[in-house]
């Protein structure tokens, strides 16, 4: 859930691709979840590594472990500032990637920033990095969760029609910001929401206003247990968890979806999120699979438990 933004000497370049024909896959991996964390194998040098997917970092990362274990040269001539759930931070080291594989998918050689991840997979790997935006927005995403499944498919390559599973005809319409991040409605009690589609978010998360928009009072807000989190280079952050008794997203009902509340400031104040009230994640999107067409805007969502919005 990490949102970056380029604030430095030069431009780094999108990455250029090559595309199979339609109806082959560019990419087809295995995708699990853990804790939360949706993780994928990939290839970094050459090395074998496990990162996580997540659709609201704008830029791809890679952490510093894995930075120094594989001995990735640094670039000293840009910089990011990083901005998330825990504030905004700079990154002052970003580093050279040659070759990153997803698949059979070969990237050229790329900048990635490199930042502190403590996360672990259930086996006590480190996590290497993370899947951002910049990389996922070139194509049609599929994303299955509970098929543990992630597929790169060439944006456009079936005729901007959706996947073959789809249960609706018109799907869900999207904005995109400077950043790439999924942009779109969710309601939550009686108010209306702007959310982000975020893989990298184990929670569903409100700001503090945003829940008071939703009917939560700030004596509720007081009396709801503590919430003690991390974001960018694990600054820490404080917060609420609340239950509200209804969530609706992609036309169906999800009831009493835990919900993270964190201080408004924290997210409104960077300036990547445009003013955002939620962010979609991994609790509430686990129960669905996921389309998203980044140059249509277009979202197409199944969720897996039959609840109509009454």
């Amino acid at each position: 859930m990490l949102l970056p933004r380029l604030v430095a000497v030069g431009l780094l370049v999108a990455p250029a691709f090559s595309f199979a024909a339609c109806p082959t896959p560019v990419a087809e991996v295995p995708l699990s979840e853990q804790h939360g964390k949706l993780l994928l194998p990939v290839g970094i040098q050459g090395s074998p590594e496990v990162i996580a997917l997540d659709t609201g970092a704008g830029i791809t990362v890679v952490s510093t472990e894995a930075a120094s274990r594989l001995e990735i040269l640094h670039d000293f001539d840009h910089h990011f500032e990083l901005g998330g759930v825990g504030g905004a931070d700079s990154v002052l080291y970003i580093g050279k990637i040659d070759h990153f594989d997803l698949g059979p998918l070969h990237l050229p050689p790329q900048r990635f920033p490199i930042v502190d991840m403590p996360m672990r997979t259930d086996a006590g790997q480190p996590v290497s990095g993370l899947l951002g935006a910049d990389i996922l927005h070139a194509f049609d995403v599929d994303i299955d969760i509970a098929g543990g499944r992630l597929t790169l498919w060439r944006a456009g390559a079936c005729g901007g029609g959706g996947p073959d599973w789809a249960d609706v005809v018109n799907p869900i319409s999207i904005d995109l910001d400077e950043g790439n991040h999924v942009l779109l409605p969710v309601r939550v009690g009686e108010a209306n929401l702007s959310a982000i589609l975020d893989t990298g978010a184990s929670d569903f998360v409100l700001t503090e206003r945003a829940a008071l928009r939703a009917g939560l009072t700030e004596d509720g807000l007081a009396d709801d247990p503590v919430l003690r989190g991390t974001g960018v280079n694990n600054r820490a952050y404080r917060g609420h968890y609340h239950r509200f008794d209804k969530v609706q997203f992609a036309g169906v009902a999800f009831p009493h979806v835990p919900t993270a509340i964190v201080p408004s400031a924290n997210i409104s104040s960077y300036n990547a999120l445009i003013g955002a009230d939620a962010l979609l994640g991994v609790s509430l999107l686990q129960h669905t699979r996921l389309f998203i067409s980044y140059r249509s805007r277009a979202l197409y969502v199944r969720p897996l438990q039959s609840r109509a919005v009454e």
